[in-house]
């Protein structure tokens, strides 16, 4: 069965064409900036680790909170995508969608304000389903945050930079996220996206790979072309 989150626009999990939008909202998210080469004050980056989002969710949720989808993004600079100005590895979005603590049988967002460094108040998410509704067990697209070690992930993209250094002439790590269960894998992922200039013809191109959430086996491999 494959579901269909939604809040404001429907995004299909695990489809690329929603991943592939993600992407584009981040990199088209200028936030209020202060500072020289439009650093935003304060705001985290992935030098302070892969899961810097994750540990701020966990923070404010609380790790037995059970969640379905988590989305951080991060700045390529602008030596790989000319129109991002932001200094490479600085934090754009970080969200994640979560169980409600209202009612366990419906999810809710939250988004860090990367200027206050507060989330934001909850925010309903609508559920389609696609196929037998009446099937539907919200708890098979749940995990709890403490089951999830992004932490690990430090290790998998350090063991990747000669592979994408054959490839790119230049690259950055764009994403790191937690992705649902849906059509192409029944169980919780996380992913790293990344981005960078083909060092045959210096074309902007992107991949990813899926990682077990033990952030250390990954499961499908897409990094390159």
């Amino acid at each position: 069965m494959a579901v269909v989150l939604s809040l404001g626009v429907s995004a299909c999990s695990g489809s690329e064409d929603a991943s592939d939008a993600a992407v584009d909202a981040a990199q088209a998210d200028p936030a209020e900036t202060s500072g020289e080469n439009g650093a935003l004050a304060g705001t985290p980056t992935l030098a302070d680790g892969p899961d810097v989002c994750f540990k701020a969710i966990t923070k404010h949720l609380g790790a037995d909170t059970k969640v379905s989808e988590i989305t951080s993004f991060f700045s390529t600079g602008s030596e790989i995508d000319s129109s991002d100005s932001r200094p490479q590895g600085q934090m754009t979005i970080c969200t994640v969608e979560y169980q409600s603590p209202d009612d366990p049988r419906k999810l809710v967002s939250t988004r860090l304000d990367l200027a206050s460094g507060e989330f934001s108040p909850p925010q309903p998410i609508e559920i389609t389903v696609m196929g037998n509704a009446a099937e539907f067990n919200l708890e098979d697209y749940l995990v709890p945050l403490s089951q999830i070690n992004a932490s690990g992930l430090a290790s998998v993209m350090e063991a990747q930079k000669s592979k994408l250094g054959d490839v790119y002439s230049r690259y950055a790590w764009l994403g790191v996220r937690l992705s649902a269960p849906d059509a192409f894998n029944d169980k919780h992922t996380l992913r790293l996206d990344v981005e960078g200039r083909l060092a045959s013809n210096d074309i902007k191109e992107s991949g990813y790979a899926s990682v077990s959430l033990d952030g250390r086996t990954i499961t499908a491999d897409h990094l390159t072309p």
